[in-house]
């Protein structure tokens, strides 16, 4: 095609701006290659542009003339933009009208506004301050009158475009104040004072534009150079004018006041770009309350349930919590140290004493020594003195604590948080001034020292004897064996034991006392016949009195203290512990076989009939023996007893030779054989067993050590029946004329009210846990907190509710997400996710996956309690449904849905696939990622119902409150996310999310991320804020 241009004949000129002067546009057929049609295009506007100047057209005639000389040449395309910069900057001044066309193109988006900016930010040459003066205005008209609405092109062009505007913007105000801080100031013309004035202006009114600093914040993602480039002219720009003089010290023709002032508005906006953050929220709040239940429901579950943990994971979920409650450090003190008197007060016996002042006394000094290895700028002295002066505000609980104990308890922890260096010495000095002021009140006899109080404190030196004695069990015990024996005996009086593995516990050592034990049992029980009786003495008493404390060990913090060696694993208690010891209640299988070797069990039998002293001898050739084949032996007796081969009285002998044996583990091995058996058979058969099993009991007299009590207690619990004379009394059991989930419900209802767990609670939550599971006890606890309607009412019961997930916190957590939530969006009747009880769902969903996440962070294994360690993995996934996808199927589901629908009919996702970055990069085998899948998925199908439900908005309040939380664990969460679910979302509710919480929805790492991030902010700029979700 070719072009003739010539003038109308019959019109004379109307002069400059006149119309009389037309284009007449023919088209010509001709044969020529595609480049030399392009080039007679460009060649055709040049010869209109110049008609045009000559004439002086206007803006409108200009646009006419241009558009009908493009349709003739519809296959071609010219930038037009080009041809006008480089006519209007021509000279050392720019051509005025050819500028106004190029305005007026581009205000009427024949020019797209990226390609005009493009060419401005091209132009570097600012020694043409007209030049750059008439650019600098163009580009600040351009930058408010650019479109933000989604358009087809590529919303990274568009991020890019601000960047580079912005960016020169920026440089042309640091040429200007470069030469204006040169020596040479005489040489600054007033146009580069108008250059400073303008492009400070125009950079004020670009970044006032509320999607402007969102889109910016994603091309420092998109494009890292470029925008570090940008940052270094804003920090120069920012450097130079901190160096300009005042007013005061310099002429008032150079620098002004106002565009001084417009120079520090603008590099002031500029610094704000680094501060795009969401505004500071909390996730969890408690609204009018005393206490914080959260930290105080932790601090009670690691005081009560998980004695033997590492306090590291306690650590991270108590800083995690406080971080995103917003709690000061000074107040996260104060909630550890007051959960601990409360839970002085709470305790009844002895034993729950120690618990409370192991972990007072020895746990808390290391917990926030912790604290401060993580966080080295934490002034800790402040913060503890702080909290310790608002602790002294709690004169009556402090009263009651020491009325209950008759001793000075605040005295000693102000004393142990000395000797830990939190507190200095004059510190320690002036709070027991004061609390001494505050217990001269108090009677002197309901403050005397008592002798149980004095075996309490004895606790703050126990650290230091399990040091003693360790060392003493690094001795060879060949040689001082009888030394070794007077040492352990005297650790099994009383409570002696207990409060020294409580603290060895706490001090980290617990695992390394138990090897040692081990080791001593295992050199202990291969011990042979001999006529030295004295040696064979002391050899049975070290071996009786380390089976005890191990076995002991084992009940109260599971198998697995002793799991890590492999000299353990093969050690005889700890086999035996494996084989016969029950865990939780349940007993292990008692197989009806006999003994590999039957002229042992046949020697024992003997023994056990001829009132002999049991001992290595004959074919038993030691204790392990011993141990090992005296099961065997009791079952022959049952079988007997069943076949009436042998009579009561001969049963009762052989009981009775049993238990005067000087070997407790005796008793000990015989009547969890008992327990196990009675728990395999049918209950006609219970009742030989059981009066064997009554015999060993009824034995038990003021001579039976502590450790021993408490350990056949333990095993005989679980196996005699209710209201059995013989069965051991439990405080914290639940009661039979109940269900389970009327006890749940009192239990929750007392808790929630209250707002802090008791004992009772801990046990009995503990206990309905354990029997019905993680699924019914999440569905019991999540319908009792969405029973309240007001926020007001929610909170209390939702910051316990967090606290008491961490019971077992993976398995609860999953339980939630895979299993409840699923269900209650699923359900027709959805009122339960109606607003506000919806919102705090949301929030202790979110909770309750950070915690867990967080507890996976860094851990060798999750944060549970050890009660349910050793079945966490198989109950996880034993659940699994046969019609669930494989694995490699489910990373699908957290990618775009491609379906027919036009609107749901996603480009980028193809695209994202070509750039690489489909395939997630986590592990869909881990439960809780499987959970937030399965969860991610589902809310994206009801999403694309295109209907506002209450489940609607619980997705809007999970996701919000995902942002909150912040930093590695909004990703973690966010990264299951479809990538199209936050169109889904704003299609549903336009407005709903601000540009800084969209920015933390998508990830900015990925080119699918930015997409829909600069996707989401246009479609923002051109919809007015929702913020109808405002609970707090």
């Amino acid at each position: 095609m070719s072009v003739q241009i010539k003038k109308e004949p019959g019109l004379v000129s109307g002069g400059p701006g006149s119309v009389g002067h037309q284009v007449e546009v023919k088209k010509e057929t001709i044969f020529s290659d595609a480049t030399t049609s392009k080039a007679q295009l460009t060649r055709k506007v040049k010869l209109t542009l110049m008609q045009a100047w000559q004439e002086r057209w206007s803006e409108i005639q200009w646009a006419i003339q241009l558009k009908k000389l493009l349709a003739a040449y519809s296959g071609e395309s010219v930038d037009i933009a080009e041809i006008l910069m480089q006519q209007a900057l021509v000279g050392s001044s720019p051509n005025q009208l050819i500028l106004s066309y190029l305005k007026h193109s581009v205000l009427s988006l024949m020019i797209p506004f990226n390609t005009i900016i493009f060419y401005i930010t091209k132009f570097d040459d600012f020694s043409r301050p007209h030049c750059v003066l008439a650019l600098i205005r163009l580009a600040g008209v351009f930058g408010l009158k650019i479109s933000l609405s989604p358009c087809q092109d590529s919303p990274l062009q568009l991020v890019r475009t601000m960047l580079k505007l912005i960016h020169w913007l920026v440089k042309a105000l640091l040429t200007c104040l470069q030469r204006l801080s040169d020596s040479r100031q005489s040489l600054m013309t007033q146009e580069y004072f108008e250059i400073m004035d303008n492009s400070s202006r125009s950079i004020v009114s670009i970044l006032e534009r509320r999607p402007v600093r969102g889109l910016l914040q994603i091309a420092r993602m998109d494009s890292p150079e470029d925008y570090r480039d940008f940052e270094q002219s804003e920090m120069n720009a920012r450097g130079i004018m901190s160096q300009i003089p005042p007013p005061s010290q310099i002429p008032p023709s150079t620098l002004t006041d106002e565009t001084r002032e417009k120079i520090t508005s603008a590099l002031a906006l500029l610094s704000k770009l680094e501060e795009q953050e969401v505004h500071s929220q909390a996730v969890l709040e408690v609204i009018h309350a005393p206490i914080i239940p959260t930290i105080n429901g932790l601090v009670a579950l690691e005081a009560v349930l998980n004695t033997s943990s590492d306090i590291q994971p306690f650590v991270d979920q108590v800083l995690m919590v406080s971080r995103l409650m917003k709690l000061s450090m000074s107040q996260l003190c104060l909630e550890i140290f007051r959960a601990c008197f409360m839970g002085f007060i709470d305790t009844s016996d002895f034993s729950e004493d120690l618990q409370w002042a192991t972990f007072t006394f020895l746990k808390v000094p290391s917990i926030l020594n912790n604290m401060k290895q993580q966080m080295p700028n934490w002034e800790m002295n402040y913060d503890a003195e702080r909290a310790l002066d608002m602790l002294l505000e709690y004169t009556y609980l402090l009263d009651q604590t020491d009325i209950k104990h008759s001793y000075d308890m605040m005295g000693q922890f102000i004393f142990e948080l000395q000797k830990a260096k939190i507190l200095t010495e004059d510190q320690k000095n002036t709070f027991s001034q004061k609390r001494a002021e505050q217990r001269s009140h108090l009677r002197p006899s309901d403050i005397s020292g008592s002798s149980e109080s004095k075996s309490l404190i004895r606790v703050t030196q126990a650290e230091s004897t399990v040091n003693n004695i360790l060392k003493s069990l690094d001795s060879d015990p060949h040689r001082n064996s009888d030394q070794m024996v007077k040492v352990l005996t005297i650790m099994l009086q009383g409570h002696s034991f207990d409060m020294l593995r409580l603290a060895a516990a706490c001090a980290g050592h617990l695992h390394d006392f138990m090897s040692k034990l081990i080791r001593i049992n295992e050199i202990a029980s291969h011990t042979q016949a001999s006529n030295d009786t004295v040696r064979i003495s002391h050899w049975s008493q070290l071996f009786d009195v380390t089976f005890l404390m191990v076995i002991s060990t084992f009940q109260q913090h599971g198998l697995e203290i002793a799991m890590p060696s492999r000299e353990n694993e093969v050690s005889l208690v700890v086999q035996w512990a494996r084989r016969w010891l029950p865990e939780n209640g349940k007993y292990k299988n008692c197989e009806l076989v006999t003994g590999e070797e039957q002229d042992k069990v046949d020697y024992i039998l003997k023994l056990m009939l001829s009132n002999a002293e049991i001992t290595p001898c004959g074919p038993i050739q030691s204790y392990k023996e011993l141990i090992k084949y005296l099961p065997y032996a009791l079952q022959e007796v049952i079988y007997a007893m069943e076949h009436l081969s042998i009579n009561m009285d001969q049963v009762k002998d052989i009981i009775d030779n049993i238990c005067k044996q000087n070997m407790k583990s005796f008793i000990l091995v015989c009547t969890t054989y008992l327990c196990s058996y009675m728990n395999m058979v049918g209950a006609s058969a219970r009742a030989k067993p059981l009066r064997m099993l009554e015999m060993l009991i009824a034995h038990q007299g003021i001579d039976m050590k502590q450790v021993m009590q408490t350990i056949l207690d333990n095993i005989v619990f679980d196996i005699l029946p209710e209201g059995h004379a013989q069965r051991p009394a439990r405080r914290y059991l639940l009661s039979s004329k109940e269900t389970n989930s009327q006890a749940i419900s009192e239990t929750l209802r007392l808790s929630f009210n209250r707002g802090w767990l008791n004992l009772e609670s801990i046990h009995k939550l503990d206990q309905l846990l354990s029997i019905r599971g993680p699924d019914w006890f999440c569905w019991e606890m999540v319908e009792h907190i969405l029973i309240n309607s007001h926020i007001e009412d929610s909170s209390q019961s939702l910051s316990l509710a967090v606290a008491i997930m961490h019971l077992d916190l993976e398995r609860l957590t999953v339980s939630l997400v895979r299993r409840l939530l699923p269900r209650l969006l699923a359900s027709p009747q959805s009122g339960l996710l109606a607003d506000p009880r919806g919102y705090c769902l949301a929030k202790l969903c979110v909770l309750c996956i950070t915690a867990t996440h967080m507890s996976k962070v860094g851990q060798k294994e999750p944060y549970v309690r050890r009660f349910h360690r050793g079945g966490t993995d198989i109950d996880l996934d034993m659940d699994q449904d046969d019609t669930e996808p494989q694995p490699a199927k489910l990373r699908k589901m957290s990618e775009p849905q491609l379906t027919l629908s036009l609107e749901e009919f996603n480009l980028d996702a193809i695209a994202d696939k070509e750039d690489g970055e489909g395939m997630p990069n986590y592990d869909v085998k881990e439960p809780l990622n499987k959970a937030l899948i399965n969860l991610f998925s589902m809310m994206s199908t009801i999403l694309t119902a295109n209907k506002l439900t209450p489940p609607t908005w619980f997705i809007v309040s999970f996701l919000k409150e995902v942002i909150k939380c912040g930093g590695q664990h909004t990703r973690f969460i966010l990264q299951f996310m479809p990538h199209n679910m936050l169109n889904q979302v704003m299609r549903a509710l336009p407005g709903i999310f601000s540009d800084e919480e969209i920015l933390r929805i998508c990830d900015l790492s990925t080119v699918a991320g930015r997409k829909n991030a600069a996707k989401a902010i246009t479609v923002n700029s051109v919809t007015p804020p929702l913020d109808i979700l405002d609970w707090s």
